[in-house]
């Protein structure tokens, strides 16, 4: 029986704004199995790092999470943990990648100082060993020369160098859980596909659980298990990978992989864009909430919020979804 290390059940993430109560993260549930990858696809706006920050307990102030939320990894329910507890827990068990690596590394650190802050607070290595440590985990990450980059700092490395630095600190314990949150956006393609495949090698090496969050449909198709398309705070649509694409039942989900440009297309094709904005989330549309800007939708889809379901483990949230031919 495969073991799953991450239990989402009805997350709900909202801020206090000036202009009212924003719902950015609203009744995401999920489970995750180890060794596994669940890629996290959609626009900007969709909350999809605030689902990955309401995960890692990492919210600001005036962020407000219901009682009935709960967050379990490996068997705890972090949402029930205090700060101090959380902070032993962000390493060995959990760890998470974030966008831009020059503004998760300290600047004023060298890269090894901060590999080893890692191992010498949750590990309680040694400084010299930590060190040593800190050199094979760059290597193990690809970097070139490790024992002339543990003393360098983060502005002498360039952008992909910084995200394989990101991902040897996130990797320095062993956690059982990696959150990669766009981590290749700030990159050129070629060294995005380098990022990726590191990461996809890391998982399968240390038998991690990782999220992927992206809002490229194309780069999860090869390199996750199972996919989560997220609308304006929600999961519309949730499958195994093949399953996604070759029986796409979301209109929204549809609509992304219309927008991807493929090697097939004549010249000069004008790339398909979905119309509209996506929606105010302080004062949300009734019912459906992708309904205006959807080609399929009609009175019905303002009744009311369709909920995620499905036969199997191909779940969609919609009243009038594709049939197989229009999916195809």
């Amino acid at each position: 029986m495969a073991e799953i290390v991450l239990d989402v059940r009805n997350q709900k993430t909202s801020f206090v704004t000036g202009r009212g109560m924003l719902a950015a993260v609203d009744g995401v549930s999920f489970t995750l199995e180890r060794g596994k990858t669940l890629g996290v696809v959609g626009e900007s706006g969709s909350g999809k790092s605030v689902l990955s920050r309401s995960i890692m307990r990492l919210l600001p102030g005036n962020a407000l999470v219901p009682a009935d939320s709960r967050v379990v990894l490996n068997g705890k329910d972090l949402t029930r943990l205090d700060e101090g507890a959380l902070r032993r827990l962000r390493g060995p068990e959990m760890a998470i990648v974030f966008q831009d690596p020059m503004t998760s590394l300290n600047p004023v650190l060298t890269i090894g100082k901060q590999i080893m802050e890692v191992l010498t607070f949750h590990l309680g290595m040694p400084k010299r060993a930590a060190r040593v440590r800190a050199v094979e985990l760059l290597k193990a990450v690809g970097l070139p020369q490790p024992d002339v980059r543990v003393d360098q700092y983060p502005h002498q490395l360039s952008g992909g160098m910084r995200q394989r630095v990101a991902i040897a600190i996130a990797i320095a314990c062993d956690p059982d859980l990696l959150i990669a949150d766009e981590p290749t956006t700030a990159l050129d393609v070629t060294v995005q596909a380098e990022i990726l495949d590191l990461l996809q090698r890391m998982v399968r090496e240390r038998n991690m659980a990782m999220i992927l969050i992206t809002h490229d449909m194309g780069v999860v198709a090869g390199r996750c298990d199972e996919v989560a398309v997220m609308y304006a705070g929600r999961i519309v649509e949730q499958a195994p990978v093949r399953d996604l694409f070759r029986n796409t039942r979301m209109p929204y989900t549809a609509a992304l992989l219309s927008s991807i440009p493929r090697v097939t297309d004549p010249p000069h094709r004008r790339l398909d864009a979905i119309e509209g904005r996506p929606p105010d989330l302080i004062n949300p549309p009734p019912g459906c909430p992708f309904a205006p800007r959807c080609k399929l939708a009609d009175a019905a889809c303002d009744a009311g919020v369709p909920p995620l379901e499905g036969p199997g483990r191909h779940r969609y949230a919609c009243i009038r979804p594709l049939g197989q031919e229009a999916a195809a």
